[in-house]
């Protein structure tokens, strides 16, 4: 399940990039050229933070991703050692899985609200299973991070439009 969001996630991830590194840079871009002085000095330094949180959220989002694809055997391992835990841990697994493939269907960002019950049930542990707590903090908070990147990125677009007026015009 962790394999089949990470690769969902991963291809979201990796077209949100392409998105959102164009329409930013060439915002950035076109906002260096529509500004002179003052205004130029400010976009560049403010401009410059937002593509670099925009483009970053995404880049975050996809080496953590990559990270867990790499720790596949370890989480296995650490599901095992979770499921030979107590009857209430072994429910939450249960219900995680089952829950995940009931929304196989569905994207990354609706596959990774699954595994919130998870996280919190291994909270304060997270030293004897840190793959997996790294893994469910990189599934819950991947949505945030494309959201993120989705607000920088109308943003610019927003801003892209005003500047390209400036230089029409």
């Amino acid at each position: 399940m962790f394999l089949t969001l990470v690769r969902r996630g991963t291809a979201l991830a990796v077209g949100v990039l392409a998105v959102v590194a164009l329409i930013c840079l060439g915002s950035y871009a076109m906002g260096i050229a529509a500004l002179t002085n003052q205004g130029r000095t400010i976009w560049v330094v403010l401009g410059g933070a937002f593509v670099i949180i925009g483009v970053g959220a995404v880049v975050l989002a996809i080496t953590r991703l990559w990270l867990v694809k790499r720790s596949a055997f370890t989480l296995v391992d650490e599901f095992q050692r979770l499921l030979e835990g107590d009857v209430q841990e072994q429910r939450v697994v249960i219900d995680t899985i089952e829950a995940s493939e009931q929304v196989q269907d569905q994207s990354a960002v609706v596959m990774s609200r699954q595994f919130f019950t998870l996280r919190d049930s291994i909270d304060g542990r997270a030293t004897q299973f840190v793959a997996l707590a790294f893994a469910l903090k990189t599934m819950t908070s991947f949505p945030f991070l494309m959201l993120i990147a989705t607000v920088v990125t109308l943003g610019f677009a927003s801003f892209g439009l005003v500047f390209l007026g400036i230089l029409i015009f």
